[in-house]
């Protein structure tokens, strides 16, 4: 298959069935989605996330550690180097097993919602307390490393699923696109 689905952990993907995706496309999962949903790949970047994971004894054959130099962006977009984060580097995960169609859900920093743009499936639980969260500045910038990623891999197609009520921030590019999930699930075979 061609299409990956990437499984952000934003709430906006709460009221969808990630079951449906289950046959449709390779899944990569982030951080703590192995607690409700069992994805092809998992991926994550912080410390104490991977540890959970380990400890879980999830099939490791399953889980994605990106090399350390990879849990940050690169240099050649932005010469400090800020933490990556695991949404974008399971993206990045597809694209080096040489997917043209990546799905995403869940990567709620393109809300317009400041609230929302930071919202978190697992806020409160292990590995997602307070001094760990997504800090608004973070959420926007990761709007633009999403934008240097798509711009770097033009030849692949790019689509984010949201509800219909979200207002969603469109990057101005061509293999970007925007799909509501009611619309998105009539493209899935069952």
């Amino acid at each position: 298959m061609t299409r990956a689905f990437i499984i952000g952990n934003g709430k906006s993907r709460s009221e969808f069935d990630l079951n449906l995706l289950k046959g449709n496309g390779t899944i990569f999962g982030c951080n703590a989605l192995y607690r409700d949903f069992d994805p092809d790949y998992l991926v994550a970047i912080d410390s104490k996330m991977k540890q959970e994971i380990v400890d879980s004894n999830y099939n490791r054959d399953k889980v994605i550690f990106p090399s350390e130099d990879e849990c940050w962006e690169p240099a050649e977009y932005n010469k400090h180097r800020p933490r990556s984060n695991a949404g974008m580097n399971a993206i990045l995960e597809a694209i080096k097993k040489d997917f043209k169609d990546i799905v995403c859900f869940g990567f709620d920093f393109l809300l317009h919602d400041d609230r929302g743009s930071v919202s978190n499936m697992y806020d409160g639980t292990s590995s997602y307390e307070d001094n760990v969260r997504c800090s608004l500045t973070d959420s926007r910038n990761r709007m633009g490393y999403l934008g240097y990623v798509l711009e770097k891999n033009i030849n692949i197609k790019f689509t984010f699923v949201y509800k219909s009520t979200d207002l969603v921030y469109k990057p101005a590019l061509n293999n970007f696109s925007l799909v509501h999930y009611n619309n998105f699930i009539k493209t899935l075979k069952r």
